[in-house]
């Protein structure tokens, strides 16, 4: 018969909890639950009949298992087979990149990739539809940029989309159309969102392989545990590998907006389903990008006029987060400037008088006043936050934010103010590798460090940074009872 138990020793153990450290644990091999922690002997003492031979690790270090609290897990499992352009210094870069990935595909195929970022252009001209039907006339491609925010198309992919010039606007976002009202093959933002969502997904077998590619990543990074801001389809596709015990790693999901009424209808709140799949809440939109300069301002751009986009009214959002609280979800609140903070954190102040209980969040929180740093704590919102964009965001945050970037990527304030802190990666916007994020967050190196780090009064702790990916994770989904 097969022993249930295994026991794990001669380790060093931080367990992130008040038994700080330990050398040995007993674990259910069934259901992956720690049993016990303790010293060698004592774990063995007890544990020891059950179980077969104990396994020495040699003085290994053993962390609680990590969950990267901000993904867009099948996407990004899905663009890690995908053309990525994070690299391509031009749109002709971008252009035969594209076209050695057509090679590939047979005709009328969808062509998706990711990574396009004009910050880094030589010519930093806004592309269009006209750059990708040089390589493509027949295929639709779709290439989102580097921030997501905006998703570049060809006439092809306008067609099968049935974006025209007699298209109405998207609430929320923008259609890009030139003297003539003809789209240009750019959208932003909402109308980004909505019309990608109506490009097919492959086939269930090929999908469920890349999310299981994915699932062996994320084994190999350390990580446990997702946090998700994807839909029902994606849902569908995690719940099935769940349901065959494929999944093998736990999730949390927080549903688009577009989806908040139907879940309401349904009777379903956060917490919904099981500890291995749940529904985390709903996510909602303050305002856009730093890369596209569409994050929602206080004060305007260096050298511009332009506060960014709120893509919702202060009214909309108060609606929004009102009818989810209402109903028992917590609300992830997408908020890159410094406006769309102060925003989110009016709306889900005035929130707490429906449901004071709900866990809501702000995901991001790239530029935080220092007097809106305080409020975190004060009306008990989690600072969801991405430490692998700082690096790469450094030279845009000095060109475009100037003086008031030294408030940008507060951590070290938002720690010292006593706020929760969840750390994720926004993949596939950045890689969910959680040992770069930590050592950004500790750092605040530049990439490469050519120039003293960018304001390190704001750096935490490696302590701190584990925790954000630990308990401060738990804390994020409802889950600290039990894990982090």
């Amino acid at each position: 018969m097969k022993k249930r138990t295994i026991i794990f020793r001669n380790a060093r153990i931080r367990t992130m909890g008040r038994q700080a450290k330990a050398g040995a644990m007993a674990c259910d091999q069934a259901s992956g639950v720690i049993l016990a922690i303790g010293s060698d002997a004592g774990v063995l003492r007890d544990y020891g009949r059950a179980s077969g031979d104990a396994v020495d690790l040699r003085g290994l270090h053993v962390l609680p298992g990590l969950t990267d609290c901000h993904t867009h897990f099948v996407g990004w499992c899905l663009m890690r087979s995908r053309p990525r352009f994070e690299k391509a210094a031009s749109i002709q870069e971008c252009r035969r990149i594209a076209a050695a990935s057509l090679k590939r595909s047979p005709p009328g195929e969808w062509l998706v990739g990711t990574g396009w970022d004009r910050n880094i252009w030589d010519d930093p001209r806004i592309p269009g539809r006209r750059d990708l039907d040089q390589v493509s006339k027949n295929n639709p491609v779709a290439l989102w940029s580097k921030d997501w925010h905006a998703l570049w198309l060809n006439s092809a992919a306008l067609r099968r989309l049935g974006v025209n010039r007699s298209t109405p606007k998207v609430e929320g976002g923008s259609i890009e159309r030139d003297g003539r009202g003809e789209p240009t093959g750019i959208l932003r933002e909402e109308a980004a969102n909505r019309y990608y969502l109506k490009i097919p997904y492959p086939a269930d077998p090929g999908l469920k392989g890349a999310v299981r590619a994915g699932r062996d990543e994320f084994w190999r990074l350390g990580l446990t545990g997702f946090h998700s801001m994807e839909g029902p389809a994606e849902y569908r596709v995690l719940q099935r590998l769940d349901e065959e015990f494929k999944l093998g790693l736990r999730g949390t999901l927080y549903f688009r907006r577009q989806h908040l009424e139907r879940l309401c209808q349904l009777g379903i709140r956060s917490g919904f389903g099981s500890r291995r799949l749940r529904i985390g809440g709903i996510k909602l939109f303050a305002d856009g990008a730093l890369g596209s300069q569409t994050a929602w301002m206080l004060e305007p751009y260096e050298k511009s006029r332009s506060r960014g986009m709120a893509v919702v009214s202060a009214t909309g959002l108060q609606v929004l987060v009102d009818r989810a609280s209402e109903n028992g979800l917590a609300c992830a609140v997408h908020a890159i400037g410094d406006a769309a903070n102060r925003m989110a954190l009016d709306a889900l102040e005035r929130a707490r008088k429906i449901d004071a209980n709900l866990r809501h969040r702000i995901e991001h929180c790239q530029l935080v006043r220092p007097e809106d740093v305080r409020r975190f704590r004060k009306l008990g919102i989690i600072a969801s936050v991405q430490p692998s964009h700082c690096p790469s965001d450094l030279d845009i945050i000095e060109r475009h934010w100037g003086a008031r970037g030294r408030h940008a990527y507060p951590f070290g304030s938002l720690a010292r103010a006593g706020a929760a802190l969840a750390f994720g990666s926004d993949a596939p916007i950045e890689e969910p590798d959680p040992w770069k994020a930590i050592q950004a967050a500790v750092t605040r190196q530049r990439m490469p460090p050519d120039r003293p780090p960018f304001h390190p009064e704001q750096s935490l702790s490696v302590e701190q940074a584990v925790r954000a990916y630990t308990t401060g994770a738990a804390y994020a989904s409802g889950d600290e009872g039990w894990k982090g």
